[in-house]
C-alpha cells in the first residue's frame, strides 16, 4: 500500500497531466476506509470510469451549446403526444436511434403553428448531440441571411463547408415565404453538399407542392425536392400546440 506521501504525489501528477476527475476520485478513495480493501484494477477501473463519463459529459454540453438550439432543454423521453395527433410513433421510434443520421437520411416534420415542430426536432438535435453527433439549428430566415453576409464578407465557400460537414442540420420555419433567385441557389448549394452524406430536419407549415412555388417552381426547385425528399422520413403533426402536453 502506498504511503501518504506517495498518494499526494500521485494526485498531483494527475492534476498536472489535466485529469482532475481522476485525481478528485483518487483523492476521496485515498480518504476513506476503502482503499485497502480495492484490488489496484478496481481503483484503475474506477478512475477511468469517472474520468471517461466527465469527458463524455463535457463534450455533450459543448456539443449542445453550439448547436444553438432554440429549445435546448427539449427531449424525447418528455414527449407526451396525444393520440389525437396521430403521430407516427413508429417513425419517431426509428429516429431515436440515430440510425438516419448513420444512413445520411433527412427528416421532414409538417404541422401547423404551435404543433410542435420545432420541439421535437430540437429533441432530435439534441439526441443526436448525445450520440456525440454534431448539429447546428437555425431558422430558415437566419440562414439565408448568413449564407447573404458570407458572400458579402469573402467567407461563403468557408460556410458552405461548414455546413457540409455538419453531421445534421435543423432548419426550422423552412419556406415560409417565397425566396429570391439568390436564395434559391444558395439553398441548392445547402442541399448538394449535404445529400451526399449528412442529414437534415426541415420544420415547416407548407406541403410540397407550396415548396416547389416558393422556390420559383422551375429546375432549382425541382431539384432542391429531389435531394430533400428522395429519402426522408416524414413526421405530420395534427392539432393545437403540443406544449402543453410536455411534461416540465
Amino acid at each position: 500500500m502506498l504511503a501518504n506521501h506517495e498518494l499526494d504525489q500521485l494526485i498531483k501528477k494527475l492534476r498536472d497531466m489535466r485529469l482532475p476527475v481522476m485525481a478528485d476520485e483518487l483523492d476521496q478513495i485515498s480518504r476513506s476506509s476503502t482503499l485497502g480493501q480495492m484490488q489496484i484494477f478496481d481503483v484503475l477501473k474506477r478512475l477511468i470510469d469517472e474520468e471517461y463519463s466527465s469527458r463524455k459529459n463535457n463534450t455533450i454540453h459543448r456539443l449542445i451549446k453550439k448547436a444553438n438550439f432554440s429549445e435546448p432543454k427539449a427531449r424525447l423521453n418528455n414527449l407526451r403526444p396525444d393520440p389525437e395527433r396521430e403521430i407516427n410513433l413508429n417513425v419517431l421510434g426509428q429516429l431515436m436511434t440515430n440510425q438516419y443520421i448513420q444512413t445520411s437520411r433527412n427528416v421532414t416534420i409538417f404541422g401547423a403553428t404551435g404543433s410542435g415542430k420545432s420541439f421535437i426536432a430540437n429533441a432530435l438535435g439534441v439526441h443526436a448531440c448525445e450520440a456525440g453527433h454534431t448539429v447546428r439549428y437555425t431558422r430558415m430566415i437566419e440562414l439565408l441571411f448568413e449564407l447573404e453576409m458570407s458572400r458579402v464578407e469573402g467567407t461563403y465557400s468557408k460556410l458552405i463547408k461548414l455546413l457540409a460537414k455538419t453531421d445534421l442540420l435543423i432548419i426550422d420555419d423552412f419556406l415560409l415565404n417565397s425566396t429570391t433567385p439568390n436564395e434559391q441557389r444558395d439553398l441548392m448549394e445547402v442541399m448538394e453538399y449535404r445529400s451526399r452524406s449528412k442529414s437534415t430536419i426541415l420544420c415547416t407549415q407548407m406541403d410540397t407542392e407550396e415548396w416547389h412555388r416558393k422556390l420559383g417552381g422551375g429546375a432549382i426547385a425541382d431539384a432542391i425536392l429531389d435531394r430533400v425528399l428522395s429519402k426522408t422520413y416524414t413526421l405530420l403533426l395534427k392539432g393545437d400546440s403540443m406544449r402543453a402536453k410536455v411534461e416540465n
